[in-house]
């Protein structure tokens, strides 16, 4: 059994309530869903967002709302337009072009 993990860099219950907004379920692949697990540079909303994917016959569901899609999209950008190592950066490019035609068809 892990314990002492409350309150610690692991910990991604949120700190305080927040206001429920609406969210919408984006599929994405299963490279894609890789891609982003693989993220280093995500705050902890990001990050619960990320983890808190779920399993979807087409690879894997993310329920985010728009904004909370669009702050990852941004996160997403940023480690591409980082990473030294080639397919990496195909790979996060690739998660990047995915998300945003997803935010596209969502939201406009």
């Amino acid at each position: 059994m892990i314990s002492n993990w409350a309150d610690s860099p692991y910990d991604l219950r949120r700190r305080r309530l927040s206001v429920a907004s609406d969210v919408d379920e984006v599929i994405v692949s299963d490279e894609t869903a890789a891609a982003l697990r693989e993220l280093t540079s995500l705050d902890p909303d990001c990050e619960r967002l990320v983890f808190g994917m779920r399993a979807h016959p087409d690879g894997a569901a993310l329920l985010t709302s728009a904004d909370d899609l669009e702050e990852l999209i941004g996160f997403v950008a940023a480690e591409a337009n980082h990473e030294p190592n080639r397919r990496r950066q195909d790979r996060l490019d690739a998660a990047f072009n995915v998300l945003t035609e997803a935010a596209r068809t969502l939201y406009s």
